[in-house]
Order: structure tokens, then sequence, then C-alpha cells
């Protein structure tokens, strides 16, 4: 008799095991990505080598800022929030960076998170930041930059291409210049 449970158990546990096996390989199948279509040879993306999503931002006084607009320069665009302990302590290389590096076609663009313009503009205004800012109101930006954590920070270059990604902080000055100077040839 306890032969026979033995043996039972086991073709359960192998029944099971190929039931797992089919469902992960039916899973596969219907998740693939749709290869149908033709995909242009560069899709903008959110990943380093790809053209940065096109998206406008938010601007104080109900204006907007696009990124199109900003090609032709090397841009950094700097997710953050003024309660994000690791966003604040960056902020002081940022805007070191953007005055040093303004004269050589560098922008340093400061996308708040989700707070509202007021606390903004407190914020750059008691930390004497001279940067560009710019307002993510409704998160919707952020969805497309696939932003998961603050701060994060991408590095485009003049073509609008992703040359790196920074995830977390907080960046040191000579970390930022040092992504710039890659992207710059130097």
């Amino acid at each position: 008799m306890m032969v026979q449970v033995k043996m039972s158990l086991i073709k359960l546990a192998r029944l099971t095991a190929v039931l797992f096996g089919v469902l992960g390989l039916a899973w596969t199948w219907i998740s693939r990505p749709d290869t149908g279509s033709a995909m242009p040879a560069l899709q903008a993306s959110t990943r380093v080598g790809a053209p940065a999503p096109a998206v406008t931002f938010g601007a104080p006084g109900n204006s907007a800022i696009t990124l199109d607009s900003l090609k032709g320069k090397v841009v950094v665009v700097n997710f953050w929030a003024s309660w994000c302990p690791p966003c604040r302590a960056e902020m002081a290389a940022l805007n070191q960076v953007n005055t040093d590096y303004g004269s050589r076609d560098v922008i340093v663009l400061g996308v708040n998170q989700m707070e509202s313009e007021e606390v903004a503009i407190k914020f750059m205004t008691e930390q004497n930041l001279g940067f560009m800012l710019a307002l993510d109101r409704d998160g919707l930006v952020s969805q497309q930059y696939r932003v998961s954590a603050l701060p994060t920070t991408y590095f485009i270059d003049k073509a609008g291409v992703i040359r790196d990604i920074v995830y977390g902080g907080p960046m040191t000055r000579p970390l930022i210049e040092s992504k710039i100077n890659a992207i710059l040839g130097q």
C-alpha cells in the first residue's frame, strides 16, 4: 500500500511539472512582442543608444518645453522631487555643471515629479538653482521615461540620443562631468 501511495505522489509531481512547463510555454507565446510590423532601425526608447522619447514637459506659468527644441545641445534630464534626500544632495552639483558647461551647449533640465509648481519653484529659489525647470505634473513623462526611482538622470547627446543613464543618487560633480565629457568627446 505504501509503495502505491509513493508511486502516485511521484506521478502527481511529474504531472504538475509538465503542467507548469506547458503553462510557461503558453505564457511565453502569448506575451511575445509583435514582430509582424516593421520597426524602424532607431525607435525612441529609454535605452542607451536609442533616441530619447520626444516629450513635452510642463514648465512654470503653464508653458511647455519640448525635448526636440533642445536638439543641438547636450541635455542632462534629471527627474527629482523636493522631498527626495538624494535628489536634494545632488542639486548643487547639477547647478554647478549647468553654470560651467552652459557655454559649451550643455543644458541641465530638472524635471520635478508631480509636485505643485509653487513647491518646485520655492525649492529652486531656496537652493539658488539656475538650471531649467520642467514640471511633470501628472507623471506621464516619468512613465514614458520609465522612471521608477528618484533621482534618475538621462544624458542625451546633441542628436537626441540617450548616451547614459544614472539611476539613484546623489551624483557628484565629477561623475556628472565625466558623463558630459564622454558625450562631448573629451
